[in-house]
């Protein structure tokens, strides 16, 4: 009966986790507010806290599997840099496996810990956030990040040119 019931707390741990896991998925979509988290760097220096950049957009690339891949990276960070007279804040968000190194990169590596109870998790991974000025999570590009490359360049450059033409007609207000 012991062994029954061990059985049964676990596989209903197990549960929850994977439950929990799915809410996280369904609950955020693209019309959503984006939860406040704070995240330290994954390579030293500052950590960075996500309600820092109201007012800025913000470019959340979260990295799936990765071991010392900054070469696959180059590419967001260059796209990222092309906007920063944009305002735009763009981050790497890297979940450690075993002994991974994290990516070295001219932009912020946040280390996105299970223990760190300031921040939370985003699953599926890999995944690109377009983020608001208003912490509104716009657009949720899925998958390997080489793949959907020029998905995200064309989506964040559309976006970019939106919030201009947007500011643009504010001002004239």
């Amino acid at each position: 009966m012991g062994r029954f019931v061990r059985f049964l707390f676990l596989s209903l741990c197990a549960f929850s986790v994977q439950a929990e896991e799915v809410r996280n998925i369904e609950t955020l979509a693209p019309g959503q507010l984006v939860d406040d988290f704070s995240m330290p760097s994954a390579i030293g220096g500052w950590g960075q806290r996500l309600a820092e950049q109201r007012g800025k957009p913000v470019m959340l690339v979260w990295l799936d599997r990765c071991n010392q891949c900054q070469e696959e990276l180059v590419r967001y960070q260059l796209l990222a840099e092309s906007y920063a007279l944009d305002q735009l804040v763009a981050w790497f968000i890297w979940a450690p496996h075993k002994n991974d190194v994290p990516p070295k990169m001219r932009l912020p590596v946040l280390l996105n810990d299970q223990y760190w109870t300031q921040s939370w998790g985003f699953n599926p991974r890999p995944a690109v956030m377009l983020i608001n000025n208003d912490g509104v999570l716009d657009h949720l590009i899925l998958g390997d990040l080489t793949g959907h490359y020029a998905e995200t360049e064309q989506t964040l450059a559309r976006w970019m040119a939106e919030r201009q033409l947007q500011a643009r007609v504010e001002s004239r207000q």
